[in-house]
């Protein structure tokens, strides 16, 4: 765990951050939210299906998709604001994800880093998946304070 957040931090210092939340306020670069419960997947959204929420404008791959969508959207809303779960968890730290790295655990999306790093691929999700229980009670902690700064 002592090199997993050193790692964290090293990468979260030495790359620029960049919110899930694209220039034209598209969060998850467009990638249906409902689609993660419903079927387990990474569904590419369509801006002509958009649903927006605070400023932030959320793509859905059907109609029906949408409609849930609009009924309950906390209900879909990502974890830790949509950052990193590992991050929020072991560095206390926003951090890009991507939207095709994710987790639903107990009707919950987190979302994870999926990238380069020194030369190698760093996946956020593998050592989520090691120690689940305990890093969702960590990224639940630090996100109180988190999500204000």
């Amino acid at each position: 765990m002592k090199n997993l957040i050193l790692a964290l931090t090293v990468l979260i210092s030495s790359m620029s951050f960049a919110q899930s939340v694209n220039t034209k306020s598209v969060a998850l670069e467009g990638y249906d939210l409902v689609g993660y419960f419903a079927k387990n997947q990474a569904i590419q959204g369509s801006d002509k299906l958009s649903v927006e929420v605070d400023g932030v404008h959320y793509y859905f791959s059907s109609v029906e998709n949408q409609k849930l969508f609009k009924a309950n959207p906390n209900k879909y809303m990502p974890e830790c604001g949509g950052f990193c779960a590992t991050a929020v968890a072991t560095s206390n730290a926003k951090f890009p994800v991507d939207p095709e790295t994710f987790q639903v655990t107990d009707g919950k999306l987190y979302l994870f880093y999926n990238g380069p790093y020194k030369g190698a691929n760093f996946n956020g999700k593998e050592p989520w998946l090691k120690d689940e229980k305990a890093l969702i009670k960590k990224a639940e902690a630090n996100w109180k304070t988190l999500k204000n700064s």
